[in-house]
C-alpha cells in the first residue's frame, strides 16, 4: 500500500475505485464497503484508493477537549487494516477550515477527481462538503452506498464500539470490530509490588491517543517478538495499596524475562472483574489466582 499526502499528488494516473470515510476503528461496518471495492475492483480491474482525513472532523468544527484526540486505533493500526482490507493507494486530505467550506460538488470536482475514480464507495449515512449531501452517480462517476449493516437490531458504529470499550465490553466491542482491540505500549518500571506477591507485572505507557478499557481486570494476550502470550491486565489505581495514578499492569504467564524498554501490544479479550479495594495481601492474593484461572480458560 502506498501512503501519500493529497496535497503532494501531481500526476496521478492510476484509475481507481474510491472509498471515502474517516474509519475509526475499521469495524465490520466499514469492511463492508471495502469488500464491495474489492469486488468492484476484480470486475473492472482497478485500483483501490481512500481519501481520508488524518484527524476526526470534530477538531476543525467544535471547541477543543481532550478527548477528541482519543481513537479506537492507532495511526499505524488503522494503516495496517487499510491495507488488510486490500487498499492500494491511502490518501491523507487534513481537514482545514478551507477545505471544509468546499461544496459536494467542488469536493468531487477538486478532490475526488484528482484520484481518477471510475467508482465512488460511501457508506449510506455518508455525506460530503458544506452542503451535506449524500453523492450521487453521475455519468462520468458511478455512486455506490452500501447499506447499513446492524447487529443485535442496532447499526455498527464507531461511537457504539467507543462506548463498549469505555465500559469495558470488550468482547462485544471486538464481535463489532470483527477482530481484537489493541494497546501499545513502552515497558516501563513501576513499583514492582506485583513482584513481592508472586505476580510480577509489565507496566506499560500507551503513548498514543487510544481509548483504553475501563478500570478492572482483564485476560489478554501479549504480542512479543512474533508470539502471542496469554496474560492478566489490570487497569486501574491500585487501590489496596492507596494508589494514586491510574496505571496498566500485565502479569505474562509463565513468563519472567526483564522487558524494560520494549513495546507490547496488548490484545483485550474480555473483563475479568471489576477493581476492588481488598482487606490485605493475602485476600488480594487469593482473587489474582482466580483471576489466572478464568483468564486461562478463555478460548
Amino acid at each position: 500500500m502506498i501512503i501519500k499526502n493529497f496535497d503532494d499528488i501531481e500526476n496521478f494516473t492510476e484509475q481507481t475505485v474510491l472509498v471515502l470515510g474517516y474509519f475509526d476503528g475499521l469495524h465490520r461496518g466499514h469492511q463492508e464497503l471495502f469488500a464491495e471495492a474489492r469486488k468492484i475492483a476484480s470486475i473492472l480491474n482497478l485500483k483501490i484508493a481512500v481519501l481520508t482525513f488524518p484527524e476526526k472532523a470534530e477538531l476543525t468544527f467544535k471547541q477543543f477537549e481532550p478527548d477528541m484526540l482519543l481513537k479506537l486505533t492507532s495511526d499505524k493500526k488503522r494503516e495496517d487494516l487499510f491495507e488488510k482490507n486490500g487498499v492500494d493507494y491511502l490518501f491523507y486530505k487534513p481537514l482545514t477550515s478551507s477545505f471544509a467550506k468546499a461544496t459536494s460538488a467542488e469536493f468531487v470536482e477538486h478532490y475526488c477527481k484528482k484520484l481518477n475514480p471510475q467508482v465512488i464507495v460511501t457508506g449510506f449515512d455518508y455525506t460530503t462538503g458544506s452542503d451535506m449531501v449524500n453523492l450521487k452517480s453521475t455519468e462520468e462517476i458511478r455512486v455506490v452506498h452500501v447499506p447499513e449493516l446492524q447487529e443485535d437490531g442496532e447499526k455498527i458504529s464507531s461511537s457504539r464500539i467507543r462506548d463498549l470499550v469505555k465500559a469495558g465490553d470488550l468482547s462485544k466491542a471486538n464481535q463489532l470490530l470483527g477482530y481484537e482491540y489493541e494497546t501499545t505500549g513502552l515497558v516501563v518500571h513501576g513499583f514492582k509490588r506485583g513482584r513481592e506477591i508472586g505476580y510480577p507485572t509489565a507496566n506499560l505507557v500507551i503513548k498514543d491517543y487510544i481509548h483504553l478499557p475501563a478500570i478492572g481486570v482483564y485476560t489478554v494476550d501479549v504480542l512479543r517478538d512474533g508470539k502471542r502470550l496469554r496474560g492478566f491486565a489490570s487497569i486501574g489505581y491500585n487501590d489496596t495499596f492507596n494508589g494514586k495514578e491510574k496505571t496498566i499492569e500485565v502479569n505474562i504467564f509463565d513468563f519472567d524475562q526483564e522487558i524494560y524498554g520494549e513495546n507490547l501490544t496488548v490484545y483485550w479479550l474480555e473483563r475479568i472483574r471489576g477493581m476492588e479495594k481488598f482487606d490485605g495481601i493475602e485476600s488480594l492474593i487469593a482473587q489474582m489466582k482466580q483471576d489466572k484461572i478464568q483468564a486461562q480458560n478463555f478460548k
